[in-house]
């Protein structure tokens, strides 16, 4: 299989390189009828030929688009992304933002093929356009949040001592993701379970949500049971799996002590594991019927004293974003008291 791979891809060049020869490295981005959209650059970014596909999908000619750096009609954000690409040659597929003459942004699929004819090395790209898609795609999300605010708003209003609670999570969750160098797709499915991990609570009696005192083993019940409440709440709504598994086991623990599941390790997808340590550094710094709030360096340390709880990445990622201060603002304004407490009992 290896050696027919190898094979089609020398026929390919050798055929590239016939077209160069005959019509130029314009001709080379034309010819090809099989590709939808096609432009070339040089090794260093410069683009030196584009069909009209590519030409009508950013609203420019020839003239203003020749010998200009690919940059130009690359999304500021995405620059840097697609020079490493560039100049490590790097020939597989990749998503890409490009932005047209009138500064909208054009989502597309893009397919490289290095090329090198007489010592120098072109690069011929494929594009499809996605950006419906992408436009769909990112309604449905934005509807999709704007439903699971609605809901935590309803949620919380139940309790004055959790109030904003899904929301603080999510927000200390997100920079954690972001510490740890998460994708943007899996940063926006972080972002939207940790605003709904909660909404099984809307099962639990007022009574036992702001009890002051110890909780009865009942009692107790109820409160372990909203995980597998809130999935079943979400089970028909149209939401990616590791949202639901966000809400499902955002109490499991790494040392296999959670519930409702009893999971551990490896077992339990990191993204859920990072909402894990926001969702307890917001509960333990929060204020409670039962207790004072607590700053964010106490919880972190009360934390640190059962680590064995919570992924190790992201526990230090909380521990680096607390001591640098970046969880500030009226969102945390609550938190000021340097009591000392263990772990909330809902955890």
């Amino acid at each position: 299989m290896d050696h027919e791979s190898n094979s089609y891809e020398l026929e390919f060049q050798e055929y590239l390189e016939r077209i160069f020869r005959k019509y130029g490295v314009e001709g080379v981005a034309n010819s090809l009828t099989f590709l939808i959209g096609a432009f070339v650059v040089t090794v260093d970014g410069v683009i030196v030929a584009a069909n009209d596909s590519f030409l009508k999908l950013l609203g420019y000619d020839k003239r203003e688009l020749y010998g200009t750096d690919a940059s130009k009609v690359t999304y500021s954000e995405d620059r840097n992304m697609v020079r490493k690409r560039i100049s490590e040659n790097n020939s597989e597929s990749y998503i890409l933002r490009l932005v047209n003459k009138q500064s909208d942004i054009k989502y597309v699929i893009v397919s490289p093929c290095p090329i090198e004819i007489d010592g120098i090395t072109y690069r011929l790209a494929e594009f499809l356009d996605q950006t419906e898609l992408m436009t769909l795609q990112e309604q449905r999300i934005s509807a999709l949040k704007s439903t699971a605010f609605a809901l935590a708003n309803t949620i919380e209003r139940r309790d004055p001592y959790t109030h904003g609670h899904m929301k603080r999570t999510a927000m200390i969750a997100v920079e954690i993701a972001r510490l740890l160098s998460l994708d943007d797709e899996s940063i926006e499915y972080i972002s939207l379970g940790s605003n709904v991990h909660d909404i099984g609570k809307i099962s639990i009696p007022l009574e036992v949500l702001i009890k002051p005192g110890k909780l009865e083993r009942f009692e107790w019940e109820y409160i372990r049971s909203h995980p597998e409440i809130g999935c079943d709440i979400l089970r028909d709504v149209e939401l990616v799996d590791l949202v639901k598994k966000i809400v499902l086991l955002h109490h499991e623990c790494q040392d296999g002590s959670g519930y409702p599941n009893g999971l551990c390790r490896d077992e339990i997808p990191i993204e859920v594991s990072i909402v894990t340590v926001a969702d307890c550094l917001e509960a333990i710094a929060g204020v409670r019927p039962y207790r004072r709030a607590n700053s964010f360096i106490d919880s972190i340390e009360i934390m640190k004293g059962e680590a064995s709880k919570f992924h190790p990445e992201a526990l230090a990622a909380a521990e680096s974003l607390v001591i640098s201060g970046r969880l500030e603002g009226k969102e945390f304004g609550m938190y000021q008291s340097t009591d000392k407490h263990s772990l909330p009992p809902d955890q």
